[in-house]
């Protein structure tokens, strides 16, 4: 089967965050998925299947831990490579993803070099506001103190697709890291799935994989929620391009651009770049 690698947010190869996009021959059983992904080793691997009678492209999203319902970066990789593959005397195309049960529609426009994606994660759902009782608990778990929350920002769960508690720090953002074992647990009591911290002053961004072993460079599904979260509590206001930064902390500086519309969806736009395309053998 093909693959390609690209990479996201970033106009050139070998920068932004990596992605292997695979184009399965046949269905494969969830655990072959699974160990590909692992093989390649990137921090999310997508599959696109042949488009069904509306030309819709049904995908699968994976991390080398587990399948994931909903993410950023994959489907705007993916978007780049359809374009490229089946689109490519066409300078702009709208491609529809087909995630679950979600349709997830984006829009590809071809530049110079690389592809301007731009995704629309829908409407946020605001799921749980945090007590500060709990704060304590949550710094200490981030290995930050707990006065190095910005306190003029509220520590919430927010998702458009995969929920995400969102951490506000003013300062120590270069310190946090995942202490916690039982992480993944700890943030279920939050009704979240990852963590999102952000410096306030800067907007600089980190999240990880749950063991904490792995940082990512940049995350869609994680910015989506955060450009939400910034309208919602008047800090940014509606159509206003907010520049999230990440990927400092591993050396691969990333931004990514993100709005919410007047009608509360939530848009991430990024570019994406070629490094490589192959075949796997099995």
């Amino acid at each position: 089967m093909k693959y390609y690698h690209v990479d996201v947010f970033s106009s050139r190869p070998m920068s932004g965050n990596g992605l292997t996009v695979i184009f399965p021959q046949e269905p494969l059983p969830d655990q072959k998925l699974l160990q590909i992904s692992q093989e390649l080793k990137q921090f999310e691997s997508i599959f696109i299947y042949p488009a069904n009678s509306s030309g819709i492209y049904p995908v699968r999203i994976f991390t080398v831990d587990e399948e994931l319902m909903f993410a950023g970066h994959p489907i705007l990789g993916a978007g780049a490579v359809i374009h490229k593959l089946f689109f490519p005397n066409d300078n702009d195309v709208n491609i529809t993803f087909e995630l679950g049960e979600r349709h997830i529609q984006i829009q590809s426009v071809q530049k110079d070099a690389c592809y301007q994606v731009t995704m629309n994660q829908g409407k946020a759902l605001f799921i749980k506001e945090v007590e500060e009782s709990f704060y304590c608990q949550i710094a200490k778990a981030l290995n930050v103190n707990e006065h190095d929350l910005d306190k003029n920002y509220p520590v919430e769960c927010v998702s458009t697709g995969l929920p995400y508690l969102l951490v506000p720090l003013r300062s120590n953002v270069s310190s946090s890291k995942i202490l916690r074992d039982d992480f993944e647990a700890f943030l279920s009591n939050f009704e979240a799935k990852f963590v999102y911290v952000f410096d306030t002053n800067t907007l600089e961004c980190r999240t990880w994989d749950n063991f904490g072993s792995t940082e990512d460079v940049a995350t869609g599904s994680a910015a989506g929620p955060l450009c939400a979260y910034l309208i919602q509590h008047k800090i940014k206001k509606k159509d206003e391009v907010i520049d999230l930064h990440q990927g400092k902390f591993v050396n691969r500086p990333s931004i990514i651009k993100g709005w919410v519309s007047q009608t509360g969806d939530v848009f991430i736009t990024g570019e994406v770049s070629f490094f490589a395309s192959g075949t796997i053998n099995i």
